[in-house]
């Protein structure tokens, strides 16, 4: 629509009067109407959400100006009022961009500015800056309006482009480049213009329009690109006064596409060597993981947006190390959460050779890391971009992976921010939720991937959701067709039913979960009292009581590092069970992240992929609590959950699970360890989720197995969810490094259990303590050798009473109260799986005289001994006239202790 369309219908529309209305006093001295006639002008093909929005970013942009203070420094000569302008701040240089004003009626014109090659405006904050100078003199202003479009350099043809991106469609800035003409001079054969002029046809009034954008050739696209170039150098004619300067914007576009597609041509003409070092990985990648590794290291920027579960870090980690292995880039930064940091360590040394290291530690220590590692790679977390963005600059890498991606998703963010000044050649980005909320949060992420793939950003909420009378937010979306186009030259997403045959069958995901303050701060607090019982070991062995308060002390660790709800759950489930839409306030005062966790994870395997999911956990109150927080969100989709654990009464169990296996709705099955042994639910579920990691590893694969045995026809998934800087976290790490609290199983003879690389029980627990210096205690080889041996004894003992496996039905309609055995109970009956264990060692044989003869060790006999005398005690209890205690006679010696 030309300016003069516009002038004849300004005065007709209701978008023009009330645009004008929006404009009322805040375009300072630029005419309002002249900003207004823009906005329909470049809006033209939109509706008014897009109108008005596009007012509000010219007048965002606006203020920014004021804000900045920004003046113009220098005009074209001549005094003419169209050529090359140039801006800056008071008492700052010049700023470095060059700010082009074509015409004003209508407005027209360029700047190499980010904002104005990504914002589709046709103005930024510096054309306004120059709009603004002009307007404020009057007599200057009126001419310039009167003033025609110059044309080319002396009527020669000119390279333009409409800095507008087409509402729908792929959007591909260079098919909006055009040649004007100018006054129709021939151009000579060996000129510019001519070698330019092959990827041009005849377009209208005057213009030569691009035959082919080549967005899939990346090498004839460099090509064009190359051609076009020469016409946009800088002297094509007299400054300002009869010619104009080539557009800033063109030339700036020009340059960075010429350095992205060299990359990309150079990346392809060593493609053999990259797929040669991908065979040199210490494991195998599977064929759709193959396939993203070889699009990463052609395109060299990519967000990988995989589906939860399928190996994004694998991939990353290939990337890293056929980059390192070609010669490609000498170093590179991986980006994490600080929780994961040990986890990529770890993966990246079953995956590759190359040099690698965490960066942790004093600012000091931290420094000489990166003065250490002059070739290879490093893993950093997100914090500490913020504190040393200097020496991560000073240290180039050449590839930077940032994994968990959302942390940048608020592109107002310090975080968001420092990240992208880092500017690397190869960017890789990891996430399975590019977006949780907004459009805006991917763009955002999108913005160090590639900066053009969502731009603008002020026109994605209004042309692509939909509002409706009433309703607060978005109730739609729409354009969608368009939103994928422009995200799949840099997005690569898998989901699950599309790669499921080449899907290992299982595998296994760790989620790392950030303590809140209140829960480290109460973590804290019980590692010097544990602290304090290691210390006794050293000069002697711990008594039965003493061995209970480790286990309280160290259950209680566990339960906080599950969250503060669990730990104060008579407290607080009275207040919070009637509330049956917990929102994110309520969510975050209970100092329990893992039911956020939870919630991601069951929306998108319950609710989108539409799986069964069985829940584990140790603890029925953090079941309860986990079902709460995720009752909304399944009551929302016409879907519910339930329950098997030792509260529930057989015949509810069996109810349970007919509905789990045959009815669609009951998605999730909420289960101790209850329901760890002797269920089959192999033909229901094909997800597992832990809310913890059990201290023994085989009750988290006994677990794994009720999904996971004969039967099962599809892949199948673990989440473990491991919170970060506790002992949960410690455990896991000894189990991910085999090196585990517990290697060994019971084997039904014996309760022994036999260590990875360890000497006792205690020891493994010291290590899980290590950053708490133990107070120092005489200490004797032979009482530390007896500590050692009295730990061993006790393990069966923390085991039973740490571990619901054993989970019972309540006595009464409450809930079982959760915490360690009272004081005694340790002299009253010794643990469960000690009993097999004793009764195995008897022999029993057939007398002569028909009678049968009974042999023991002694421990075992006094272990047995105990035993009963325990049981005789239950049932004195229970009698209704007790028996007065019985007198020991003169040299009777006392029963022994119970086996421990």
């Amino acid at each position: 629509m030309t300016a003069t369309a516009v002038k004849e219908i300004e005065g007709e529309t209701e978008a023009y009067r009330t645009l004008l209305g929006l404009a009322h006093k805040r375009t300072g001295a630029i005419p309002e109407d002249l900003l207004v006639r823009h906005v329909l002008e470049v809006t033209q093909a939109a509706d008014w959400p897009v109108q008005r929005a596009a007012l509000a970013a010219l007048l965002r942009r606006l203020e920014f100006a004021y804000r900045d203070e920004l003046r113009v420094s220098s005009r074209p000569s001549a005094g003419h009022p169209f050529g090359i302008y140039r801006t800056r701040r008071p008492r700052s240089p010049e700023r470095p961009y060059e700010t082009l004003l074509e015409n004003l009626d209508p407005l027209r014109g360029s700047c190499d500015c980010a904002d104005f090659l990504r914002g589709s405006l046709g103005l930024c904050k510096h054309l306004l800056v120059v709009l603004e100078g002009l307007a404020r003199q009057p007599r200057r202003f009126e001419k310039a309006l009167c003033t025609p479009a110059m044309k080319g350099g002396g009527g020669r043809p000119r390279l333009v482009w409409d800095p507008v991106r087409p509402l729908v469609g792929l959007g591909d800035w260079l098919a909006a480049v055009q040649i004007d003409r100018g006054n129709g001079v021939r151009e000579g054969r060996r000129s510019s213009l001519a070698a330019a002029r092959r990827w041009f046809r005849a377009g209208e009034e005057g213009f030569l329009v691009l035959k082919d954008g080549c967005v899939e050739h990346p090498e004839r696209r460099l090509r064009l690109v190359e051609d076009l170039l020469p016409l946009v150098r800088r002297g094509g004619g007299r400054r300002g006064a009869t010619a104009l300067e080539p557009q800033p914007a063109l030339r700036a576009l020009l340059v960075s596409e010429r350095e992205r597609l060299a990359m990309i041509v150079a990346n392809r003409e060593s493609a053999r060597h990259l797929r040669t070092a991908l065979g040199t990985l210490e494991r195998k990648l599977y064929p759709y993981q193959v396939a993203g590794v070889e699009r990463m290291l052609e395109s060299s920027r990519l967000l990988l947006a995989d589906d939860m579960g399928l190996g994004k870090t694998a991939q990353a980690i290939a990337v890293c190390h056929a980059l390192w292995t070609t010669g490609r880039v000498r170093r590179g930064l991986v980006i994490v959460p600080a929780s994961p940091k040990v986890q990529w360590l770890r993966e990246w040394q079953l995956f590759s050779g190359a040099p690698v290291d965490a960066v942790d530690g004093s600012p000091e220590e931290r420094a000489r890391a990166y003065r250490s590692q002059r070739a290879g790679f490093l893993i950093v977390n997100y914090e500490q971009v913020l504190r040393d963005l200097e020496i991560m600059h000073d240290w180039k890498p050449g590839i930077v992976v940032l994994d968990e991606a959302q942390r940048i998703k608020n592109w107002a963010t310090k975080t968001a921010a420092y990240v992208k000044k880092l500017r690397p050649p190869f960017r890789m980005v990891l996430t399975g939720t590019p977006m949780e909320n907004r459009l805006e949060e991917l763009a955002s992420i999108l913005d160090w991937v590639d900066d053009r793939a969502l731009e603008p950003k002020w026109r994605l909420a209004p042309w692509h959701t939909v509002q409706a009378d009433g309703r607060k937010g978005m109730v739609g979306a729409r354009h969608l067709d368009t939103l994928r186009q422009r995200l799949a030259p840099c997005m690569l997403r898998r989901v699950r039913s599309e790669v499921l045959r080449e899907l290992p069958s299982r595998t296994d995901t760790t989620v790392p979960v950030e303590l809140t303050e209140a829960q480290a701060e109460a973590h804290e607090e019980l590692r010097l009292p544990i602290a304090k019982l290691l210390a006794i070991t050293r000069r002697r062995p711990l008594t039965q009581k003493e061995f209970l308060r480790l286990m309280s002390l160290l259950t209680t660790q566990r339960i906080i590092a599950n969250g503060l709800a669990q730990l104060r759950f008579p407290e607080i489930w009275p207040e919070i069970s009637s509330i049956r839409q917990p929102g994110e306030a309520l969510l975050r005062s209970l100092d329990s992240p893992k039911l956020f966790e939870l919630r991601e994870i069951l929306s998108q395997l319950v609710v989108e992929q539409e799986r069964k999911v069985v829940v584990f956990s140790q603890w029925r109150r953090m079941l309860k609590l986990a079902d709460w927080a995720v009752s909304d969100l399944l009551a929302q989709n016409g879907l519910r959950a339930a329950f098997f654990t030792g509260q529930e009464k057989q015949r509810r169990r069996t109810h349970n699970l007919v509905d789990f296996h045959d009815d669609p709705s009951v998605r999730v099955l909420f289960a101790t360890d209850a329901g760890g042994v002797g269920l089959n639910l192999q033909r229901a579920a094909s997800c597992c989720v832990n809310l913890e990691l059990p201290w023994n590893p085989a009750v988290l694969e006994q677990r794994i197995g009720r999904i996971y045995r004969l039967g099962q026809e599809l892949p199948i998934d673990v989440y473990n969810l491991v919170s970060h800087d506790c002992i949960e976290a410690r455990i896991a790490s000894l189990i991910s490094d085999k090196r585990a609290l517990f290697t060994g199983l019971f084997d039904g003879s014996s309760d022994e259990i036999r260590f990875d690389h360890s000497g006792s029980f205690l020891e493994t627990v010291a290590r899980i303590i290590e950053p708490v210096e133990t107070p120092d205690l005489p200490e004797g080889e032979e009482g530390a050798t007896e500590a050692a041996e009295a730990a061993e004894r006790g393990i069966d003992e923390i085991l039973e009473a740490s571990d619901e496996s054993q989970d019972v039905p309540a006595a009464s309609a409450g809930e079982r109260v959760e915490m360690a055995p009272a004081p005694g109970f340790e002299a009253v009956l010794p643990a469960a799986a000690q009993i097999g264990h004793l009764f195995s060692q008897l022999r029993i044989r057939p007398s002569a005289n028909g009678g049968v003869s009974i042999q023991a060790p002694p421990e075992a006999a006094a272990g047995l001994a105990a035993l009963f005398e325990g049981v005789a005690q239950i049932l004195k209890g229970a009698s209704p006239r007790p028996e007065p205690p019985r007198r020991r006679s003169v040299g009777e010696r006392p029963s022994p202790p119970p086996l421990g």
